[in-house]
Order: C-alpha cells, then structure tokens, then sequence
C-alpha cells in the first residue's frame, strides 16, 4: 500500500513539474559554460591581443573611462591577471531603476586594459540573460519564480521516492542500479532507462535541487544560514563602513550625538579615493591573483572593496574581500576564503555547487549532462503514464453487473447466459471480456460460474456461451463439479444454441477433456451449436481472435480491439539458492525477482506467476511455451519469491526449471508477468485457515500465511509433507517463529522417509480428523496446494471420509474448499 501511494505521488509529480523541471534543466546546461561561450563568441570585445609594457594601472584606466563616459558614475571595475583578458567597467543604473528580478542594472563594458578604449558590446550576452531569467524564475516574474520553486521541492521528492520505488533487496549489486538491459523492449525497456538514468543522475539533481531552492525561498535560504552558523554577507553594492584614523580601528559611541554625526557623514559624497595606494596596498596584502575587482565608495566614510581570487583559487566564488581607507589605503580587513570555517564557505559556494564547478571541470560537465537529461525524465515518465493508462483500459475486465437502464432495448438478440469454469482464473477473465464486447453492441448477459447454473437455471436461457478450463486430465475445475455431475443427467435442452470456448493445455493427454465433454453432452441432448467449437492452447492469442471474430458474427460487432493478454516485462532474477543441499529429492531453489516498475508489484496471496524461459542456446532455437509457478510472497515483500524444483529430463534438465535455477544469470532478466488466480485467493473475513500442501506447493501455502501474520489473523494450521526434514524442511524459520509468536495454531509435519512406514499429508488428515471437524465447524476454509497426482486425490478423499462427499460438496459451493495443485 505504502509503496503504491509513493508510486502515485511519483508520477503525479513527474507529469506535473515534469516539463517545468525540463525547461529548468535545459536552460541551465545552456549556462553552464557561459563565460567560455561568450569569450569564443567576442574576441576583440572579451578578449584582446598581448602587448608589451603591461596593462595601465587601475587608477589611470578609470580617469580615462570616466574622461570617455562623462555624467556616468564608476561602481567597480574589474581585472585580468591574464595579458589576454579585456578589463571590466560597471557604471551606476540611472536614478528610478528600481529594485528586484525585472529592474533596470547599472551599464557594464569592457575596456581594452592597455589603452582604456571602451569596446564593442559582446554578443550573445541578451540571449544568457533570458537563458537566466527563464532558469531562475520562467521569465515571468514571481509567479514564475513560485513555480520554479515548487517544482525545485517536487524534484526532491522525486529523486527520493524514485529511489525508494526501485530499492532493490541486494542492494550491493551495482548491475542492479547501473545497468541498463538493452534487450528490453517496448515499456520494460523505458522504464528501465528512466529508472537507470535516474539512478545516474540521482546525486546530481539532489544537490542542484537543495542548492536551487537557496534562491527560491527566503525561509529556506535563512535556515541554511542557522545551520551551517555562517554570517550573513553584506547586501551587494554597499561597501562595508570604513572607521576613522589612520588604521582604521576607531569605534563608533553608542551616544546619539555619535549616531547622528554618522548618518550627517553618510549623507556627504564620497572625496575621490586614492587608488594608486589601494591597489598598492592590495597587491602587497595579496600577492599573486587571477581577477580582481575594485568597487569605489559610494559615501564618505566608506572603504574601498576589492574582491578578488587567488592565481589557483578552489573554484570561481572562492573570493577573498579586501577592505582599504579610501584615502590611506591602510588595511581595514582581509577576509580570506581559505581561512573561512566550513559552514561559511558552503554558503559562499552556494551558485558552484548548483552549477557543479565546485568539483572542477568534471564536475561541471557532469552537471551540465545531467541537466540536458532533464527531458528524457519529463517525456520518458509521460510515455509511461500514457501507456499505462492505454493498457489499463484494454485489459480492463468488464464485471460490473448491468441495470437494464444500462441496456439497449431494441435490440435484435435475447439475453445470453455467459458461463465459465476456471481453475486458475483466465476462463473467467475471457468471460467477462466476451461479456464486455456483447454489452457493447447491445447484447443483455448474465455472466456465472458453471458450478451456480442449475437445470431450472440452463432452461431459461434460448442462447448460451460457455468458456471452460480443463482441470488435470480432463476434470473439471473445482468449482464446476456441481454442474459436472449435473451432465451425468438427462436433460432436454432442443431450445438451446450455443457456442464453446474451451480452454486447455497440449502437454496433457485429454487437451481441453472437459470441453469436449461438455460440447458432446450438449448436443447430445438437442442443443445446437452456434459455430464449431474454439480451442485454445495455453493462451493462444490466435485463437482467441478466432472467438471474438465469432462473437462478431453473432451480435454485429465490427472492427473492435483484438483482445491482448498482459504484456511479459523483463524482471530482474535478484537471488537464487539452494534449500534443500544432500536431498534425495530434486534440488529446489528460492528464487526473488523485482519488478522492472512499481507498478507490475502488485499481486494477492494465490495468484501466479507466467514465465517465459529462454534456452541457453538461441541459435534455431524454437520459441518455448510459458510456464507457471505459486508466488511464494506477499506484495509487502517487494519482490516475487518462488519454489522452484529443478526438473530432469533425458539426461538434461527441464526447460522451465533449468533455465530458472541454472542458466538464467543473477542480475539479469527474467520475462515473466503475474496471472490473477481469483480461485485461490484467501477469503475476505476472520475465520480460521486450514493450509495442506506437500513439496513445492508451500509456496502458494507461504504467501497465504505471510498475510495472515501480517494482518494478525492467529488462527492457522499448516499440514506440510516433504521427504526428509533434515534436508526439504524448506522456509524452516518463518514457519517455526510464526509458531513461536503464536500465529500458527497448529503445525503438522509429515516428512515421508522419516520412518520405516511411509506417511503422506493425508494419512495426517486422517489422523487429525476430530479437529479437522471441529476447525470446519468453526468456519474454517481449507487451502491446497501442491501435486495433482497422490497428494490432492489423497487429501480430498481423507476429507471425504471425515465430512461425506456432501460436506465436500458443501465447502466448494461455498468457497471454503480452494485448489492451487499441479
């Protein structure tokens, strides 16, 4: 439950903030190599040929900028330690600009250092302006920036819930997060890039996230200050106060007399600063530097500012800050990035480790391609949704029963009955499917299960379909005895047409048994058929057209769907081991598979899994039947545990089972999808759970227990038989702590070879047939699972014995008596 809300939220999000994120992540790889691109594109404006004699001195190149800009005022200018690097001037915005994300700024140029020409003004720079402003805030203002920011915070949740949908149960193995399978197809394959990718990309859009969020929310920005304990910096623009004499030391009364002296001061231009000995001052204080940047005071009383980086500074905001009196050039204070505590340099590195430049150029790079990737995520998860959607609708089962408001009224067909026999549940899926297309075309139809249809029932009916499984060899489905033993009887049935889909298995001598039976049992007492009989092999598509094309031809239905089963997904073989070592029987493994996406995780106690094997040969290789096996675990678990025998045949080993516990590698992909069994899921209240089973079959016996503990239903009792107990007593430890904890009532093992007599689980049914009675008498449901040959028989006729063949009967019709057996 807990994981499918997650999946929810995660996709909710993904369609929502998804193409906000891409158009994010998209602008911000354009910026990332800004100043490199704007350089490439402007030589002669950004960059200017060497010359010998050195550039001019900083205070001579303003005189000569200010002498060219007459009327404008000099904020900071700004230089290169490289020869190649034009110099940098930034002029005061006009009065009435205005202040936030839209105002005017002040005007900045770049100036030949040699000459103190004012150049051309670089191209491209408008362009990463509104590459900027659509980053920061969709160039819409604060309802853009609100936007960017929520989706910034949705981003986080992202990241982390997609984590936790794909967390695999071996965490270790780095092909499980890493690797992507490009012998996926179709929705398997895009899932498994959006998620590999993602795990790629997962750090990176995790740091760009929390770092973005420092300029989109103010609450949040403040709490980063709290917790790394860094100050506040000056706001930009203003320089820090400069103090009185000489050195600069003076204090400043607490004395109103002293407050207002200061603010008269404020108010005073700033007298012209000596710049010649600033700049003396700084390069004595300094050293060697790669760019600096003198900001000129504004006010009296104010100081000189020069930040500037060292020549192999950590990154491109690992700025120091210099303080100088504007008229002495004394040292007021040198700030120094390397002497910064930890938490103060985060904070100054704020924009770099959003950009990733803090971790050098790789780091840059890295950061850049994973904002590009940012599209794939948003078109990647939509492609996703969508196709969930379209496959949900398609394979939508039509149960909802039809009022006859609901119905056409003219219509041209009488009702139809509509009945089904299955065992393992498809017969009633294509039921409810066929029900579905007669609906659509006006047909009314009452869908049932055979073993409900009684002869006043059949009588009613002018036309019928039945679609009926064949259940071992030849038997009917459990639930459809009732009507099987009603076939033993005469009946006329002259008024009745009727068609038959018969559902079957070809490895099995009596191929659809029941169906035939049923189809000569028809017609044998005057009914007619409506067309020939469909058979269908374990699934067969082909001929599942053939009966809806049928259906068409009955009821008028034209070009509707062809009907598809549930795709095979590639998931992926996590474990595999061995339970059973020194066994006389067949090595039998557990084996846990993952999800390829959250979404496929989702079975109930009793349902199955289809597996399609591959051969460890492919070459002329024919294309391999599926095979099906008990989930041996709840969704809970996060993956499908199964008991897998491995299975001999001629010297070799069986398709199915060899390619499970052999030749299928760990790690890789396993095209399996889950198959709904509605005739063995547990039953919905509190009453007591009888589970018998031998070998294999405890896995289907396993998922049911493991949600009873889960939901804290006490009152269980297993019959488990197996050859030895020292070697095939498999799952040992769950099942002896849920005895321990008190969720398994009663445990009875029957291990075969244990004695010198053989003893089976039923000869322990019989054994136990006074509480056997007294648990039925209580409103318990019995469960089998396991073989068809020896155990099932055997266990149906020790209860036979102890409850009559009408008790037996009693507890089908009531579903208190549910089948798993192979």
């Amino acid at each position: 439950m807990l994981k499918n809300i997650w999946f929810q939220i995660h996709w909710l999000l993904g369609i929502t903030a998804g193409i906000v994120l891409a158009i994010v992540g998209v602008t911000g790889a354009a910026l990332s190599f800004e100043h490199d691109l704007l350089r490439w594109m402007n030589p002669g404006v950004m960059t200017v040929p060497a010359r010998d004699g050195g550039a001019l001195p900083p205070a001579e190149l303003m005189a000569r900028v200010q002498a060219a800009s007459p009327g404008k005022r000099i904020v900071s200018l700004t230089l290169s330690a490289s020869p190649e690097d034009a110099a940098r001037v930034n002029f005061a915005a006009p009065p009435g600009a205005g202040k936030g994300p839209g105002a005017k700024r002040g005007e900045a140029r770049y100036l030949d250092p040699y000459t103190g020409e004012l150049l051309g003004k670089p191209r491209g720079e408008a362009f990463m302006r509104l590459m900027m402003q659509v980053h920061r805030w969709l160039a819409a203002g604060d309802t853009g920036k609100a936007i960017v920011g929520a989706s910034t915070i949705a981003l986080v949740v992202l990241c982390l819930s997609g984590l936790y949908l794909r967390w695999p149960r071996n965490i270790l193995n780095w092909r499980t997060w890493l690797t992507l399978d490009f012998k996926r197809k179709g929705r398997s394959f895009l899932w498994d890039l959006h998620a590999v990718a993602g795990t790629w990309a997962l750090l990176l859009y995790l740091l760009a996230a929390l770092t973005g969020l420092y300029w989109s929310y103010d609450w949040y920005r403040d709490g980063l200050f709290k917790l790394t304990g860094a100050p506040r910096p000056a706001q930009q623009g203003v320089p820090r106060q400069a103090s009185d004499g000489a050195a600069g030391k003076a204090t400043m009364a607490g004395t109103a007399a002293g407050q207002g002296e200061r603010r008269s001061r404020e108010k005073l231009p700033a007298p012209p600063a000596n710049l010649a000995l600033a700049w003396d001052a700084f390069l004595r204080e300094a050293g060697q530097y790669s760019t600096a940047t003198l900001r000129l005071p504004e006010k009296a009383g104010q100081a000189v500012q020069i930040s500037y980086l060292d020549a192999q500074p950590a990154h491109e905001r690992a700025t120091n800050r210099l303080l100088l009196d504007a008229q002495s050039g004394a040292v007021i204070e040198h700030e120094r990035y390397a002497d910064k505590p930890v938490g103060a340099k985060l904070m100054s590195s704020m924009l770099v480790l959003h950009s990733g430049s803090f971790f050098g150029l790789p780091g840059l790079i890295l950061m850049m391609l994973a904002s590009l990737m940012m599209p794939l995520f948003a078109i990647s998860g939509w492609m996703l949704y969508l196709d969930r959607r379209k496959k949900k609708k398609a394979l939508r089962i039509t149960k909802a029963v039809m009022t006859p408001a609901d119905r056409r009224t003219e219509t041209t067909m009488p009702e139809m009955l509509i009945g089904f026999a299955s065992q393992t549940g498809f017969a009633e899926q294509i039921a409810w499917q066929t029900a579905g297309a007669l609906q659509t075309a006006g047909v009314p139809v009452t869908v049932q299960p055979l073993g409900r249809i009684t002869r006043e029932g059949l009588s009613r009916f002018r036309h019928a379909l039945f679609i009926v499984s064949t259940f071992g060899e030849g038997e009917a489905p459990d639930h459809a005895r009732p009507f099987a033993r009603l076939m033993g009887k005469s009946l006329a049935l002259d008024g009745l047409r009727f068609g038959l889909l018969a559902l079957g298995d070809r490895q099995y001598k009596t191929f659809c048994g029941f169906g035939h039976a049923l189809d000569h049992w028809l017609r044998s007492h005057g009914a007619q058929a409506l067309f020939e009989r469909v058979e269908v092999d374990r699934g067969d598509l082909g001929a599942l057209h053939d009966w809806q094309k049928r259906l068409g031809m009955l009821a008028d239905i034209a070009d509707a769907p062809a009907w598809t089963d549930t795709p095979f997904a590639g998931w992926i073989l996590r474990e595999r081991r061995l339970l059973n070592p020194g066994s006389v029987g067949g090595p039998t493994y557990h084996l846990e598979l993952q999800a390829p996406e959250a979404s496929l995780a989702d079975w109930h106690p009793g349902d199955l899994v289809d597996i399609l094997p591959d051969q460890p040969d492919q070459a002329a290789a024919q294309p391999l039947s599926q095979r099906q096996y008990s989930i041996a675990s709840v969704k809970q678990d996060g993956s499908v545990h199964l008991l897998v025998r491995q299975v001999g045949h001629d010297g070799g080993l069986g398709l199915g089972s060899g390619w499970l516990t052999v030749h299928a590698p760990l790690g890789g992909s396993i095209r399996m999808r889950i198959h709904r069994n509605p005739g063995f899921h547990p039953p919905a209240g509190e009453q007591p759970l009888i589970l018998i089973g031998n070998g294999t079959g405890l896995a289907g016996l396993r998922s049911h227990l493991r949600a009873r503990v889960l939901a804290g239903k006490r009152r269980n009792w297993l019959i488990f038989g197996e050859r030895n107990s020292a070697h095939d007593f498999y799952y040992r430890d769950d099942i002896e702590a849920w005895q321990k904890q008190g969720m398994l009532e009663r445990l009875d093992l029957v291990f075969s070879r244990d004695q010198v007599g053989r003893r089976y689980v039923q000869d322990c049914v019989r054994d136990h047939a006074a509480a056997m009675r007294v648990w039925l008498a209580e409103g318990a449901t019995i469960m089998v699972c396991g073989s068809l040959e020896g155990m099932a028989p055997g266990v149906e006729a020790a209860l036979t014995e102890i409850i009559g063949a009408d008790g037996v009967d009693r507890l089908l019709a009531e579903g208190r008596y549910r089948r798993d057996v192979y």
